[in-house]
């Protein structure tokens, strides 16, 4: 409706990194207000938009990458298992085919993403595969926790039991480039995240 025509080149320019950084290195694209449907849409667009973009980068200019991270707020809204043998696919299982594309193929493109949940469960295999490196705070569901002895394979039934057990701050790191599981403190931010519970007591009286 009369919207000037923009390239994609363009686009990427102005949402999500111009050459040398010249308009920063950081994007952030709030989902939060948007209907699932179309946030499922707009988030599979924008991470294709994003590996085909790279693979392109790697292509014209000999072999380099430019190395991208890929940060996923509440992942498990966006790579939802899904069923394979579905006729139909909705919005949510087709967002979810590209982050499993990506968790597969994006590190030779320099891609990488970084997924934060609290429902591991949720998260669909094909990424859960595909994991490096997993910073695992308090879990208290059993299926939680067995997601995620499958995912990594380096943690064992012992050091699953402890899960249950950690402290606001503390998280258990493990990986590849860790012989074994880590406990660590991760101290909080200056800036305290504005992720507190309603205060009924005070606001119903």
């Amino acid at each position: 409706d009369g919207a000037e025509e923009m390239s994609l080149d363009g686009w990427l320019s102005d949402y999500i990194g111009d050459n040398n950084s010249s308009n920063g290195t950081v994007t952030v694209i709030d989902l939060s207000l948007v209907p699932a449907e179309i946030a499922h849409i707009i988030a599979a667009t924008i991470a294709r938009m994003t590996l085909e973009s790279l693979q392109r980068y790697r292509r014209m200019n000999q072999g380099q990458v430019l190395p991208t991270v890929l940060v996923m707020e509440e992942a498990h809204t966006f790579v939802k298992r899904y069923k394979d043998d579905t006729e139909y696919h909705n919005s949510s299982s087709i967002c979810c085919q590209v982050f499993e594309k990506i968790a597969r193929e994006g590190r030779k493109f320099g891609l990488n993403i970084c997924l934060a949940t609290q429902r591991p469960r949720d998260i669909t295999e094909g990424v859960l595969s595909q994991l490096g490196t997993l910073i695992v705070h308090r879990l208290t569901n059993d299926r939680d926790r067995e997601i995620v002895e499958r995912a990594c394979g380096e943690i064992d039934k012992a050091a699953s039991d402890f899960l249950p057990s950690l402290q606001p701050g503390e998280a258990v790191l493990i990986g590849n480039d860790f012989p074994i599981p880590l406990t660590i403190n991760i101290h909080q931010p200056s800036i305290i995240p504005n992720s507190a519970g309603a205060d009924f007591q005070n606001k119903w009286i």
